[in-house]
């Protein structure tokens, strides 16, 4: 029964999180790329806020579950379903491919790092892993080093491993640092969510984002 109750716990953390990054990544992800937004550059776009979104997704449905294996189930989820809308749209694969890349960098990292809390020192470590191993994975395959020339992977690589990462890294830093101040805010003032937690983790939940999630990706394409 215990073994029982712990696969589910997995499942439907996965279905939470999972659910959540594909609702991020069709309505938050398709502003994002809206013209007046990309006008903004590298402080509104794609690698600055969605990516860390993604990894933060991660990382709670880590600290749920409690294994690291469930960032890949996430990655298999989000990417399955994008999988369908590209092959019924005609569309291109390749977020199919980063999405799962994302996942299997953020299983590794947390592999490694093993956080014991999301938001902490050891937290945003975990996140600086993930984010540049995969910012320099992608950036390898985009450019394609046995094509390009080796000049376009370094500025590439400058572009996106080393300022747009920094970016990413200095939101989530003020993020965590806000989060950080909140939690300790609700110790002080004794403030209790169970049952916000109960509504939050419960099977209904977590099946409502994941069908909520296919709707809006298929809707937004």
């Amino acid at each position: 029964m215990e073994k029982k109750h712990e696969s589910l716990k997995i499942f439907f953390g996965v279905l939470l999180f999972g659910g959540l990054w594909g609702i991020l990544e069709a309505t938050l992800g398709s502003f994002l790329h809206l013209p007046f937004m990309e006008a903004a550059g590298m402080y509104a776009c794609s690698t600055t806020i969605m990516v860390p979104l993604a990894y933060m997704c991660m990382g709670a449905c880590y600290k749920r579950t409690g294994v690291v294996r469930s960032s890949i189930y996430m990655g298999l989820m989000a990417a399955g379903i994008k999988a369908i809308v590209c092959a019924i749209f005609g569309l291109k694969f390749n977020p199919v491919y980063y999405i799962l890349m994302e996942a299997l960098v953020g299983a590794i990292a947390l592999f490694v790092m093993k956080p014991k809390e999301l938001i902490s020192f050891k937290g945003l470590g975990t996140f600086i892993i993930a984010n540049t191993v995969y910012l320099v994975a992608s950036t390898f395959i985009r450019v394609n080093l046995g094509i390009k020339p080796v000049a376009d992977f370094v500025a590439s690589l400058e572009k996106y491993a080393l300022t747009l990462n920094c970016i990413a890294i200095l939101y989530v830093f003020i993020v965590g640092l806000a989060l950080y101040g909140l939690k300790k805010l609700a110790e002080v003032k004794e403030w209790k969510f169970e049952g916000l937690k109960k509504i939050i983790y419960s099977p209904i939940t977590a099946a409502s984002v994941a069908a909520v999630m296919m709707v809006v990706t298929f809707v937004l394409r």
